[in-house]
Formats: structure tokens, C-alpha cells, sequence
């Protein structure tokens, strides 16, 4: 796949999740041609309109020109015309786009009337009104006739249309493989940090999965530790818009792919039209998964592993709560998602990460990571290195109840953060759960911990400034209070009785790989600025602390709940 390819490929906009290659180059480019389009149909009306004021051309042309403006892209904005891009020039665009423009013509006759020294309502000018509305109708389709004439004619092998198609090409930055007249140019933004191909050859790995329609804008989402997504827009030959996730699987992290995505299609299938949170629409409260064109689950070449699947659009996730009804709401989700898990048989799941959640195993990973010390970094982390050792009793808690057989072996989500969770925009009710990739044999335990040390922490998860981290007890309840109501009845007595003690062996956990991984020199988590693996650690444990001087009162939200519930089960 060379870049060479992408010449000759529809034009597609390739930007970051905020947009702003596509403000920047497209939005303006299309400012910059309306204002043309203005001038010229302002020239027209003055010159030919009776109404307009026969004074010296020079005292009364810029101060009407700049209110026209102002009202021309009033309009326009006020109709939306820019507010999808690739759209432009379809009839359906274009015909707002002239609404506005006649609208705005309709409000400068109405203006100069009203600013007159005794307007009166029988004096309006509506004849004028009318007049003027037409004629920049009929100027505004005459410009953009001429400029589709250019257009057709650059696209010629006449000797004046290379000559044509330069000028339009230099100062319009028009794509003339592109089948829509004044697509832009393929526009490439650098992502923040480098990937393993060339971000341009993007388009040609999401062209490869059975996708509707052709692809006319790629989005980098700058969110997630772990593999690289993309939201791929297309566009049907019937107008409809239609939107999917494309994500570069991390093989690092997850080496055996094949297993990966067995689960993760075994999860989506068995929880499609059976995880049906309060907030979801027609795709469920799931992510599936959208083959490739031959067929397979994911796609695999030079660049790396990649795979497609829906996307849910009119949602937003969160990191920390934003008010305690959502967190309830975050809790019923993933508590739903457990229990329509359960009647899966364990042994049909594979476990892509080994001791993904086994914080014992954690911290015998961290002690080596001490020893072998690759970076030179632990003489300058020694006092998290002794917060972690003086309390590695706890840590095997977990995950030696369940070698013993002392609570079972669940499918567990694994990776139960707050922005797994997608809520919709308009109810604030969870859509969906996203992130499948770590659906493995555990114990919800751990999804319980970790959602709760994501949910309750008062603070960033790589806060700088430690006296804002502390665990919101306000948040713990909600929390807990949803997810009881969700699950409660398929826990086991051992289970609710070792829950108190899961969000502070999870969080511990959580702070050991943070600094195991900053120990190592960065190799599994994404960082965007040098040290922020030590700043996540350091978070984390001074969150267990605090969690540890709370735990009493942690316990006596859990046995109220418990009461209320009708669960039995006794916190010691």
C-alpha cells in the first residue's frame, strides 16, 4: 500500500477527534469561496437592482457590502450549511445554502427600510423584497454554473484546461478525482504520536471491511491506553451517512489475535438484543462486529492487525462522574452485563492476557521489573516501591479465594472503567458498554474495584497534584448501589462479603502496573508526556490510602445496601 495509491481515491478528510484540521483548511476554504460568491452577486444586485442607492459608488458600497456579509453568513451559519463539509455541493446542501443567501437578501432590503427616519409597515418594501430575493437567486445559480462549467472543463484534455485545473486546484484546492464537484483535496493530519503506517494509507486498510458507501472522513480518537481508533464516515449513493469504529489492535498487548477476537465476537453475538440498557437505540447496548470484505473477523497486513465494528453516534463517555446519577447509571450497566454473562460457559472464553487481574502475580511482575531496572529509573521511585511492599498481604485476597474455589470463576469485563460506558446526549441514560477486549474468566470483583477506583477518585488518573485525589463516598454508593441491584442475586455470599476489600486491591493493582510500566521504560501504556506512568501510579496508591482510612465506613454503605436488597451475606 503506497501513498501513490491515494491520488487517484475519492477526497477524504482525515482529522483529529476535536476537528481541527477540518475548521482550519475546509471550513475556511469553503468561507473563503462563499465570500467570492457574495461579491459577485452583490456586484450584480447593486449594478442591476433599482432599489439599491444611485449616491457615488465609493460612499455607499462598503458599509452595505460588510452588513450583507454580516448577514449572508448569518444565515448560513444559522442553517447549518457548514456543518458537514462533505457535503457540499449535494442538492440538498445547496439548496439550504441558497435559502440562506436569498434570506439574507431579504434581511438587507428589510434593514435599509427599517433604518429609514419614519419607516411605516405600509411602506415595505415588499415588491422590493421580492425582487432583490430573485435576482440574487438567479445570480447565485449563475456563479455556481460558471463555476461548475470550470470545473467540467479542467477535467478535459483541452490545452486550456490544465491551465484551468492548476488555477483551481492552487487557489480552490479542489479534488478533481473526487466525483462531487469542489470536494477538497485528500488533507492529511499527523496524530499525535506515530502509528506503524503513514496515517494516509488509513483509508486504503478501512476500504478493505464490507462497509456501506464511500469513505469521505476519518477521524483519529485520541482516547484509550491501548490500541489506535478511528471513526470512519461514508456516504451511500442515496445521501445516507453511515458511521463505524476502525482500530489498530495492539499485538503487544494482545499477541494472539485469533483469540482475542473469538471473544469478542462470542461476547457481542451472545449479548446482541440481550444487554439492553435504558438508553439504547437500534444497535443495541453492544458493539458487533463488521468483516472484512473476504469474509474474516479482522484484517491483517504489514501495518498490523486492524479490525472494524459499529459505532455508536449522539453519545459521550466520561472519566469521572459528572454527577452521582450517572455512576448509579454506570453501575446497572456493567452489573446487567455480568449477569447476562453468566449463563456462558467459562471454558468457551479464552483468556487473551494471562493473570490480567491477579494482583499477586502483579506484584511478583513488579519486583522483577525492580531487579532487572532497565531504564535506571528506581533509585527515583523508591517511595512508591515501599507503599507497594508494605502491603503485599493484601494483594492476594482475590485471586487465592478464587484458586481455592472459594468464590467461582465468572466472565467479567475486566476493564470496568467509567469510559466503557457510552450514555446517550439527549436522556443521559448508558447506551452501550464498549471494549470487549479483556472479556475473560475472572472474578467481578475486580470489575467491581476498578470501576470504583475510575468513578469515585476526586481527581484526574494522572493528577500531579495529590491533595486532590480522594475517594468520594457519595459516588461509592451510588455506584455500588446500581450494581448490587443489577447482579446482587447471582453473587455468592463469599463474593459480597471480600467486596469492600476489591476497590482497594484493584487500585493497588492499578498502581503497581503503572509503575512497573514506568520502571520498564514505557512499553504498554500510552503516554502523551514523559513521567505521566508515575503520575497515574502515584494517583492510584495515594487513592488507596485514602480508601484504607474509609474502609469502616465503606463497610456500612455495603451493609446497608445489603439489607435493602435482601442480599445475605455478613461484612466482618
Amino acid at each position: 500500500m503506497g501513498n501513490k495509491e491515494n491520488v487517484t481515491k475519492p477526497s477524504v478528510k482525515i482529522v483529529d477527534d476535536n476537528g481541527t484540521m477540518e475548521r482550519i483548511s475546509n471550513r475556511w476554504l469553503m468561507v473563503f469561496y462563499d465570500t467570492i460568491l457574495y461579491t459577485i452577486c452583490w456586484w450584480i444586485i447593486f449594478i442591476l437592482h433599482p432599489s439599491m442607492p444611485k449616491r457615488p459608488i465609493i460612499q455607499v458600497t462598503g458599509a452595505y457590502w460588510v452588513v450583507g456579509y454580516m448577514l449572508f453568513f448569518g444565515f448560513r451559519f444559522l442553517l447549518k450549511c457548514y456543518k458537514q463539509i462533505w457535503r457540499y455541493g449535494t442538492l440538498r446542501a445547496f439548496s439550504r445554502e441558497v435559502t440562506a443567501g436569498v434570506l439574507g437578501a431579504c434581511a438587507l432590503i428589510l434593514l435599509r427600510w427599517a433604518l429609514q427616519s419614519n419607516p411605516r409597515v405600509d411602506e415595505i418594501p415588499i415588491i422590493s423584497v421580492v425582487s432583490f430575493a430573485a435576482v440574487y437567486f438567479v445570480a447565485s445559480i449563475a456563479v455556481r454554473v460558471c463555476y461548475s462549467q470550470l470545473y467540467r472543463v479542467a477535467g478535459k484534455n483541452l490545452a486550456v484546461s490544465a491551465v484551468i485545473r492548476f488555477l483551481i486546484e492552487r487557489f480552490a484546492f479542489v479534488d478533481f478525482s473526487s466525483k462531487n464537484p469542489g470536494a477538497t483535496l485528500h488533507l492529511v493530519l499527523e496524530p499525535e504520536r506515530p502509528v506503524a503506517s503513514p496515517i494516509n494509507e488509513i483509508q486504503n486498510i478501512a476500504e478493505q471491511f464490507a462497509i456501506r458507501g464511500d469513505i469521505k472522513k476519518i477521524t483519529q480518537i485520541n482516547k484509550g491506553y491501548i490500541n489506535r481508533t478511528y471513526k470512519v464516515e461514508t456516504l451511500s449513493d442515496t445521501g445516507h451517512v453511515h458511521k463505524y469504529t476502525l482500530q489498530r489492535i495492539n499485538t503487544n498487548v494482545f499477541p494472539d489475535v485469533d483469540a482475542l477476537m473469538e471473544n469478542f465476537k462470542l461476547t457481542s453475538d451472545h449479548l446482541y438484543g440481550r444487554l439492553l440498557l435504558p438508553g439504547h437505540g437500534k444497535k443495541g447496548s453492544v458493539q458487533t462486529i463488521r468483516p472484512t470484505k473476504d469474509g474474516r473477523s479482522y484484517l491483517k497486513d504489514t501495518t498490523g492487525c486492524w479490525r472494524m465494528m459499529s459505532h455508536f453516534d449522539g453519545v459521550y463517555s466520561l472519566d469521572i462522574p459528572d454527577r452521582p446519577e450517572t455512576f448509579y447509571h454506570a453501575g446497572g450497566a456493567f452489573g446487567r452485563f455480568l449477569k447476562e454473562m453468566s449463563d456462558v460457559n467459562v471454558k468457551e472464553v479464552k483468556e487473551v492476557i494471562p493473570n490480567f487481574h491477579n494482583t499477586k502475580s502483579r506484584y511478583m511482575d513488579l519486583e522483577e521489573a525492580i531487579k532487572r531496572d532497565p531504564k535506571g529509573r528506581v533509585k527515583y521511585v523508591q517511595d512508591e516501591i515501599d507503599f507497594v511492599r508494605d502491603r503485599a498481604s493484601m494483594y492476594g485476597i482475590i485471586s487465592d479465594a478464587l484458586e481455592s474455589g472459594k468464590i467461582p470463576t465468572r466472565i467479567c469485563h475486566n476493564d470496568c472503567n467509567l469510559n466503557n460506558v457510552l450514555f446517550d446526549n439527549e436522556t443521559h441514560l448508558p447506551v452501550a458498554i464498549i471494549d470487549l477486549d479483556t472479556v475473560m474468566p475472572s472474578s467481578p470483583l475486580y470489575d467491581y474495584g476498578d470501576s470504583m477506583r475510575i468513578g469515585t477518585n476526586t481527581a484526574k488518573d494522572d493528577e500531579k497534584d495529590l491533595s486532590k485525589v480522594s475517594c468520594d463516598l457519595n459516588l461509592y454508593e451510588q455506584y455500588a448501589r446500581g450494581y448490587l441491584e443489577a447482579c446482587g442475586d447471582v453473587l455468592t455470599k463469599e463474593e459480597l462479603e471480600l467486596l469492600p476489600y476489591a476497590s482497594l486491591i484493584i487500585t493497588s493493582e492499578d498502581g503497581i502496573r503503572f509503575l512497573m510500566d514506568h520502571i520498564n521504560g514505557d512499553t504498554y501504556y500510552n503516554i502523551y508526556y514523559p513521567g505521566q506512568n508515575l503520575d497515574r501510579s502515584r494517583t492510584q496508591l495515594k487513592l488507596v490510602e485514602d480508601m484504607e482510612k474509609k474502609l469502616p465506613e465503606i463497610k456500612n454503605i455495603l451493609r446497608k445496601i445489603y439489607r435493602d436488597l435482601g442480599l445475605k451475606a455478613e461484612i466482618k
